[in-house]
């Protein structure tokens, strides 16, 4: 193994080229999924505003950058690697990527996910479980790319040496073709009702020692995917809209999303998480909504948790901001989705001087809405109930910008895949307070708009489970 690779070296500034209008985005990337093993589809649906004006497109990077414990693989565009050891293969990744390209708009990086376990790369007490199907983080580097500017309708082309354009006019000349068929068989899942009674009496004993104020538990349920996997994120895109969304493929491995919750954005020096913590179902109509919303924020344990986890988040960020930036934008909201409800606050800072978009994401991660309170305990805990590695459910999947900017959602209503084996994650919040049967119902909740979506494409002679 060598001991460092080489720094990637860019322009100050990207070229940006509009290369047409009111394209079918989707459909496009649609074809490109087809042809290339390493791709991803970024967008957010289901909300306005200026952080989901734009969707992204990246296909065939220049390398890959994948690590597991302490070594850091990269692979070159014709499939050759090279290993690096590293007694922290995340921070190696500071040494390589530039993070000061001149550009308001997004200007290529690294796209990927970093998996739960990644937390071992910072937090030295900490031994987590790693996922058989998954790496502790991958990363496609995007040296061009392509822009929906929702706003405008028009797509733009990016790009800093090598210019693909021809080829990407190419693809959208290419005729759309249908999608494969997709069969998706229920297997087992990983803790049965009683045990996660079981697993909540002792998180609820846990806390009464006093080792603990909440922890997140949860389990995961497995499938066998066969044929085309794009119908999983066309119907997601119809059955539950989400500020979030993404298709992220390495190959075998996909990450396929709906998620309602951001983990961490850095936007010029501005850093925001967006807690979600407290779930209650959609009504029929707009009464019945807003009475739901109301028994939620009116609820002693749901208002005990959110609170907690807000405190968590605003101690994570505070890690790293400038002292007095840190700021709760807004507490205890409703953000209201396909299929449920979420109590929603929104922390905000001014990132260090002495801190960059890697050690930021580093101090927020993972989100307190997926471990507990206080967080490293949580951890623990955790691992010892949960029976296997978590994978990419909980880490983080977006972008690290050339432009020292990044944003990543939490991984959760998620289809995480490799190969033909697949499985969707859910945890619940568990306090002093929890009633085992209460948060079974509530990840039974969580997970309903993924089941609608894996529910259409069941064989044909089985009946949708409970």
């Amino acid at each position: 193994m060598s001991k460092k690779p080489s720094k990637i070296e860019l322009p100050r500034k990207p070229h940006y080229i509009t290369i047409g209008a009111d394209c079918d985005f989707f459909a496009l990337f649609k074809k490109i999924e087809k042809r290339y093993k390493h791709c991803f589809f970024l967008e957010s649906l289901g909300e306005e505003s200026h952080v989901s004006r734009h969707s992204i497109i990246g296909f065939d990077p220049e390398k890959v950058f994948y690590a597991n414990d302490t070594s850091l693989t990269v692979e070159e565009r014709d499939g050759s690697s090279e290993s690096f050891h590293s007694e922290n293969p995340y921070y190696l990744l500071r040494d390589i990527i530039p993070q000061n390209v001149i550009s308001r708009k997004y200007a290529g990086g690294l796209t990927g996910y970093l998996g739960y376990d990644s937390m071992n790369y910072f937090e030295p007490s900490l031994s987590l479980q790693s996922s058989t199907m998954f790496d502790a983080f991958r990363f496609g580097l995007f040296m061009d790319g392509l822009i929906l500017d929702k706003m405008t309708g028009e797509i733009i082309y990016f790009y800093y040496h090598n210019s693909r354009l021809d080829l990407v006019k190419d693809l959208i000349a290419e005729s759309d073709t249908p999608n494969g068929a997709l069969t998706v068989t229920p297997k087992e899942e990983t803790m049965s009702q009683a045990e996660h009674r079981d697993a909540v009496l002792k998180v609820k004993q846990d806390i009464i020692n006093g080792k603990i104020f909440q922890t997140e538990v949860g389990f995961k349920k497995r499938f066998h995917l066969e044929g085309d996997t794009i119908n999983i994120y066309e119907q997601l895109r119809e059955v539950n809209p989400s500020p979030q969304m993404y298709y992220v493929k390495f190959d075998d491995q996909k990450l396929i999303g709906a998620s309602p919750e951001l983990l961490f954005r850095l936007r010029q020096g501005e850093m925001e998480t967006f807690p979600l913590a407290g779930t209650a179902l959609r009504g029929n109509n707009k009464q019945e909504d807003t009475s739901y919303a109301r028994a939620l924020l009116n609820d002693p344990k749901e208002i005990a948790e959110h609170n907690m986890i807000v405190d968590l988040h605003r101690n994570d960020i505070g890690r790293v901001a400038q002292f007095g930036t840190v700021k709760v934008r807004n507490l205890m909201d409703i953000k209201r989705f396909s299929h449920v409800q979420h109590i929603a606050s929104e922390i905000v800072g001014i990132i260090s001087d002495k801190e960059d978009m890697f050690s930021a994401l580093a101090s927020n991660f993972p989100a307190g809405t997926l471990t507990g309170a206080p967080k490293i305990e949580a951890m623990k805990i955790i691992d010892d109930l949960e029976i296997d590695g978590r994978g990419p459910y909980g880490g983080a999947v977006g972008h690290f910008s050339f432009n020292g900017d990044c944003t990543f959602a939490i991984p959760i209503r998620t289809v995480f895949a490799k190969g033909e084996d697949a499985y969707v994650q859910t945890c619940g919040g568990n306090v002093y307070d929890s009633n085992p049967e209460d948060e079974y119902e509530e990840i039974r909740r969580k997970f309903a708009g993924t089941k609608k979506v894996l529910d259409k494409f069941l064989p044909k002679d089985q009946e949708p489970t409970q």
